[in-house]
């Protein structure tokens, strides 16, 4: 009964930020549109509002709300937007070069937080086992792709989900053997790189992706609404930039 109070929540919760998300994200594309009709017309809008630089900001402001503020790829966004901003002001201010670095620095500190490796037993034992019982190595996969490639296959009869990171690198998930009930959800980050997933063809896949020059591309053969099975839902969320996930299935 707790479980599912708490999963009720959560999903109330998901639901209010994916409407604030799409409000604001309406009210940018809207004030967008305004500035630039009062450009054509002949108004004096300054240059910097409508740059790519502003667009990038503005998706990660979105993501932020979307996500309640707890998605690593949005402040990737915006401090990629503000660096180049600021450096079109300011050129002498600092070296561009240092960009990149900093952002893969950036990526991979937020890969070693997310890997639980700093979390107090404390905190583990206050929380309660029963959060963590749950994602045993083999139910659930850590991924992460740092300039390299890696490939695993998942043999797990109940499969929780998955975080994947692929930084100027790839990684292939295959899931062809794996099997679960209800629903799991893999949370991907794509940065200059990609993923490959093998996934059942009969499972349901739901996507909640944000791409900035990349996207997700289901490349499985089409099933009849009676073929796909309504008790298996993969939920696949996250955010790739100048990145892509594919979707493959063997049989």
């Amino acid at each position: 009964m707790r479980k599912m109070k708490e999963r009720n929540m959560s999903d109330e919760n998901w639901a209010k930020n994916q409407q604030k998300s799409k409000i604001l994200g309406g009210v940018l594309i809207i004030t967008a549109g305004v500035l630039i009709l009062l450009k054509q017309i002949g108004a004096a809008i300054p240059e910097w509002i409508l740059s790519w630089e502003m667009i990038l900001i503005a998706i990660g402001a979105v993501m932020l709300v979307k996500h309640n503020f707890k998605k690593t790829g949005a402040y990737i966004l915006i401090f990629i937007g503000l660096a180049f901003m600021i450096n079109d002001f300011y050129p002498d201010l600092f070296d561009v070069r240092f960009i990149w670095p900093i952002l893969i620095i950036i990526i991979g500190i937020s890969m070693v937080m997310k890997s639980g490796l700093f979390t107090s037993k404390k905190k583990e034992t206050s929380m309660g086992r029963e959060q963590f019982s749950d994602f045993s190595s083999e139910d659930f996969v850590n991924s992460a792709a740092f300039f390299s490639g890696i490939n695993k296959k998942v043999m797990s009869k109940n499969f929780k989900g998955a975080s994947i990171s692929s930084v100027f690198g790839g990684n292939e998930i295959n899931l062809s053997q794996a099997d679960f009930n209800g629903q799991a959800v893999i949370d991907a980050t794509c940065v200059f790189g990609g993923v490959t997933l093998i996934v059942p063809s009969h499972w349901k896949v739901k996507t909640d992706m944000t791409s900035v020059f990349g996207g997700i591309d289901d490349q499985r053969p089409a099933m009849r609404n009676d073929e796909v099975e309504e008790t298996k839902t993969l939920l696949i969320k996250g955010t790739c930039v100048f990145g892509g996930i594919e979707i493959h299935s063997y049989n």
